[in-house]
């Protein structure tokens, strides 16, 4: 489990650099849903709720998929995504 919430953590400081750092207005919004979302996993984990963490997860992809993140913000912000989501979803961890 500690893995999984480092990684989260990991995730949510990108985030929230990339979000203080945008010059974009209309990604604000954007990484205030994902954060949001973040924020939904870590309680998820820390009920011990992997399949609800995994299904926001996929959710999340989904959304990733959907939109766009402007520069150099929004490609750190994608990248650090798919390495969380990649550890979330291989983990088995209760």
């Amino acid at each position: 489990m500690a893995t999984l919430l480092d990684a989260l953590a990991q995730y949510v400081d990108v985030l929230s650099r990339a979000s203080h750092a945008t010059t974009r207005a209309e990604d604000r919004t954007t990484y205030a849903s994902h954060l949001a979302a973040a924020a939904e996993i870590f309680s998820c984990l820390h009920s011990g709720r992997l399949s609800d963490a995994k299904a926001i997860v996929g959710d999340q992809r989904r959304a990733y998929g959907w939109g766009y993140l402007s520069g150099d913000e929004g490609a750190t912000a994608t990248t650090a995504f798919d390495r969380f989501a990649s550890i979330i979803e291989a983990s088995n961890a209760a």
